[in-house]
């Protein structure tokens, strides 16, 4: 007997930030890999039962405010979070990531006169400067709540 797939479940979008110099809040179910050239990273796993743990590495300092959230700060730094639930704060220079899945983003630029915000690119079209306005993004699609 044939089985229908349904598409109910939603489809996956894709985030992809170059040169960010920016504050870039992630709220995602998915996978996001990335690093920073300078700047900070928090990281909050949404669902510790996943066994999928977002990973931080070349940190000049790491705490952990709760057992479920790593604030790592530093130069050089890379992460990445796959397959799970995650929040993800990224701020800083140098931001460079690709994510895949459903959620949303918000994004922030300096502001600054004198330096560019980055560019990003949302489910594969043309890469667009990233606003210096506070500004809040789908990602995928979802008919529920992450």
């Amino acid at each position: 007997m044939p089985v229908a797939v349904s598409a109910a479940g939603g489809t996956d979008g894709t985030l992809s930030v170059k040169r960010g110099h920016a504050t870039i809040v992630l709220k995602l179910r998915g996978t996001v890999i990335g690093r920073l050239a300078s700047g900070t990273v928090r990281m909050r796993d949404l669902n510790p039962y996943d066994n999928s743990i977002p990973q931080v590495r070349h940190c000049r300092t790491l705490r952990y405010p709760n057992p479920l959230t790593a604030v790592c700060t530093g130069k050089k730094l890379v992460f990445r979070a796959v397959d799970g639930r995650f929040q993800a704060r990224l701020k800083g220079s140098g931001i460079y990531f690709s994510a895949v899945g459903r959620g949303s983003f918000t994004v922030q630029g300096t502001g600054s006169t004198s330096l560019s915000n980055g560019v990003m690119s949302l489910d594969n079209a043309p890469y667009q400067p990233i606003p210096d306005l506070l500004t809040t993004y789908p990602l995928g699609s979802s008919s529920s709540r992450l």
